[in-house]
């Protein structure tokens, strides 16, 4: 009964830290999200006791001059002690838009506790990030400008976030929070002028499920993502069919996001490396033709921190 209380005091508490902004900045959004959602959640580790390392790059709005080109590159891992409870990892993000890129460097941590008759992961995010204007790009009517800056300036602050993932048999649920200390970031100090960018709480509720079909090969992997920042709200309902036979792995699906898109995605597994592919197709006035691309890989293995001898390479696990 304890344990139950800290998981509602822990997942309310999420709720009203990111519903408590006004105004809030939209985080990038990455097609293949069941991949890499440690990104979204730093409570979505220790699946298993394997290294896992992702890393995605979507181009968006393909066509468009100075279009967003957002990159991920993390990894995670079980800790071997306290029955391997405790799980670490880390993430580095990049994004490029226009004349402004954004930076994350981010650190994880989750600790795994028996909940009914499956488990649940509490963790917590950790990092830095930085806001670049390249003001040198600049391009106004009338040079010299005092109101425009002339150089890069660049603002680094702390960044703070937390996260929950429940797993229970074949299906799984988590709810997370990035920005929960409402980072300040101020540009300008080089020129003697400052100016503000306040982020604003974003949250994540993400879900999904494994159906096995008759025939054991084939199974089907529906799963959702919602991403609030109080301003905006995007859902993505995803679902794809998967092969799998030994060591062969195929899949295909699709994603509809209502009001912004639809997306079609095929990936499979080489020499235990996944690798995915998606292109999104705007329903909106971006166009279908000015989509977005979205290049994901993945790989794991067993670690071993105590024994000596090779790691065993095992192939990319689907709940």
């Amino acid at each position: 009964m304890n344990t139950m209380k800290r998981i509602v005091s822990f997942t309310m508490f999420l709720c009203l830290m990111v519903c408590a902004g006004i105004h809030a900045q939209t985080d990038p959004h990455f097609t293949h999200f069941r991949e890499v959602e440690n990104f979204y959640n730093p409570a979505a580790m220790n699946r298993d006791s394997r290294l896992n390392v992702v890393g995605s790059l979507a181009m968006q709005m393909r066509g468009y001059t100075n279009a967003p080109v957002s990159m991920y590159i993390g990894g995670n891992m079980a800790l071997p002690f306290g029955k391997q409870r405790n799980a670490v990892g880390m993430g580095l993000f990049n994004e490029t838009m226009g004349l402004f890129t954004n930076r994350r460097l981010f650190f994880n941590y989750s600790y795994k506790i028996g909940v009914g008759s499956g488990w649940m992961n509490l963790g917590v995010q950790g990092g830095v990030m930085s806001e670049e204007f390249n003001g040198g790009s600049l391009k106004v009517e009338q040079q010299n400008d005092p109101a425009f800056p002339t150089g890069q300036e660049r603002g680094t602050v702390g960044d703070l976030g937390a996260g929950v993932l429940y797993v229970n048999g074949i299906w799984w649920a988590g709810l997370s929070a990035q920005h929960l200390n409402y980072p300040h970031v101020e540009f300008g100090k080089n020129q003697g002028k400052t100016a503000y960018m306040d982020i604003e709480p974003t949250l994540y509720l993400t879900g999904g499920c494994n159906i096995a079909l008759r025939n054991p090969l084939l199974s089907v992997q529906p799963c959702i993502l919602m991403q609030s920042d109080v301003d905006f709200l995007r859902t993505d309902l995803s679902v794809r069919g998967t092969y799998q036979y030994d060591e062969t792995l195929f899949y295909a699906g699709v994603t509809y996001s209502p009001g912004i898109s639809v997306t079609a995605m095929v990936g499979g597994k080489l020499k235990g490396v996944l690798i995915g592919y998606a292109y999104e197709f705007y329903t909106s006035g971006v166009g279908a033709l000015n989509g977005s691309h979205d290049l994901m890989v993945s790989w794991q293995t067993d670690v071993d921190l105590f024994k000596k001898g090779k790691n065993v390479h095992k192939s990319v696990r689907y709940l």
